[in-house]
């Protein structure tokens, strides 16, 4: 599954879902590709990214937005959505 990921090295929420993400990416066959929110502006502004860090997306295999979340989640949290997504909910 293709995720973008919008973070932020002076974002406390960013750290903890990197690890998050990087604890699950396996399991789920995550390609995440990363971008900066201070650095990748023409990205910001695509993807519509508003203050509130971090924004993983999730898209289909269309690159359709499929799921957006904003801010961070506990682990049990992540990984009913990426059930939820494999499941096609």
């Amino acid at each position: 599954m293709k995720v973008i990921k919008i973070n932020s090295l002076w974002c406390p929420a960013c750290l903890i879902m990197n690890n998050l993400l990087d604890k699950v990416k396996d399991k789920y066959a995550l390609d995440i590709i990363d971008y900066d929110y201070d650095e990748d502006h023409e990205k910001i502004k695509i993807y519509n990214i508003g203050k509130i860090l971090p924004v993983i997306i999730f898209l289909d295999n269309n690159n359709k937005e499929i799921k957006r979340i904003i801010g961070e989640l506990k682990i049990k949290e992540l990984t009913k959505i990426l059930d939820n997504l494999e499941r096609g909910f």
